[in-house]
Formats: C-alpha cells, sequence, structure tokens
C-alpha cells in the first residue's frame, strides 16, 4: 500500500480543494488574523499561517471564522500539525451553520464532478425534457431547450430545489427534517447549484447557457 493509499483510507471523509470554490470566502483564525484555505473536509482543514499571529504548539485550541456574502460560521478546532507555513487542524464542533458552509465548499462540489448524463433511453413516456443529468444524494438536473436556447432549468436537491424559467429564480425548500437537512435561504440555494454546475463539463450548450445564468444570479 503506498502512502497517498493509507493517507486516504485514514479518512473518513474526502478532503476538497477550497481555492476553486472561494469565491467570497473569508477565512480567519480568531485572535490570530486573516489566512487561506487550502482544503477542507467535515473532519479538518489545512490553512496558511496567518501573518498577524502564527500559532506553533501541537494540541492548541483555535475558533476559526468562515464568512461569505450570505452567511457566517464559527467552528471549534484543534492544531494536529503545524509547520512554519501551513497548519492543519481537526473540527471539534460542527454547529448547523459552518455545516451549510462545509457542505457548500466541499460536497456540492463532489457532486458536480460525480454528475452523469443519463441516456434518454431511460426517460419515462411522459418526459418532456431535453437533458437530465444524475448524480450523489439524490441530485437531479433537468433541462428545457426551444431550439439552441435554454428556456426551463429544475434543479432538485437533497433539501430544496431550484427552478429557472422565464427569466426568474423560484425555490424551495422541501418538508425534512431540520436537523439533518437545515433549512437554506434562497441566495444559500442559488449558491450550492452554483457551486454543483461549476464542476460539471460536458458539450451541452443548455447547461453552458444554465452555468453563465445562476453565476451571474450569485455574483448580483
Amino acid at each position: 500500500m503506498s502512502e497517498n493509499e493509507s493517507v486516504k483510507d485514514r479518512r473518513k471523509y474526502q478532503r476538497v480543494l477550497v481555492e476553486p470554490l472561494s469565491e467570497g470566502l473569508i477565512s480567519e483564525i480568531v485572535d490570530s488574523g486573516r489566512t487561506l484555505l487550502f482544503d477542507m473536509s467535515y473532519e479538518g482543514a489545512a490553512l496558511a499561517q496567518p501573518k498577524e499571529k502564527k500559532l506553533n504548539d501541537i494540541g492548541q485550541a483555535l475558533t476559526l471564522h468562515l464568512k461569505t456574502a450570505v452567511d457566517e460560521a464559527y467552528l471549534k478546532a484543534q492544531v494536529i500539525r503545524v509547520n512554519e507555513e501551513v497548519i492543519a487542524v481537526k473540527f471539534v464542533e460542527i454547529d448547523v451553520a459552518a455545516r451549510i458552509i462545509i457542505d457548500r465548499v466541499v460536497t456540492d462540489r463532489i457532486i458536480g464532478l460525480n454528475m452523469s448524463l443519463i441516456s434518454p433511453k431511460h426517460y419515462s413516456a411522459k418526459a418532456d425534457f431535453n437533458e437530465w443529468y444524475h448524480g450523489p444524494k439524490e441530485t437531479n438536473l433537468y433541462l428545457w431547450q426551444q431550439g439552441p436556447e435554454l428556456v426551463r432549468a429544475q434543479i432538485d436537491l437533497a433539501s430544496a430545489s431550484l427552478v429557472y424559467e422565464t427569466d426568474s429564480f423560484f425555490f424551495e425548500n422541501k418538508e425534512l427534517d431540520s436537523k439533518v437537512f437545515p433549512k437554506l435561504n434562497n441566495q444559500q440555494i442559488a449558491l450550492k447549484a452554483h457551486a454543483i454546475l461549476q464542476q460539471m463539463e460536458t458539450g451541452s450548450a443548455a447547461l453552458e447557457q444554465l452555468k453563465k445564468i445562476v453565476a451571474t444570479h450569485v455574483q448580483a
């Protein structure tokens, strides 16, 4: 077994590089200063040493502050590895607000990377959409076209849905256990959809149109 395989096997959750999804995400170690997230999972993260006040002690407790344009969270963590440039931490406590942000940064990217185009032979007789993509965690994307133009899209997530039609967006939280699936506001739903869409790579003109439409909405 290689060193990389043994490290992966020891991790319960896959780590994801944060930088490609970090637009609008500010990270700070409370009482130490601004930092940069390199990667993150539900178990922990790798961070740059803050310039204001470096951390030096393994086992040291800290509070990580994550803030975006629409939400923020505080995570209790403990230093498990440290050098002059990088700190590795394990999370001690993750509240609902933190879980929402981690979902967007980590889980939604993994979902996007694993979305697959379903062959029309698997569509039901009543299906009127042109393209259907399916991925992990009960995620489905349906696209409707008129000629080359996207006219409607529906993204069904595990806990919420987003519909785009006639230049308008419609959002809905599903009636699920709020302790397992926190209720999201409209912008949080749009950001989850954006995180998923940005990882999907196909030759679909309709999908590329939807990517631009959702990106414009979340950046407005």
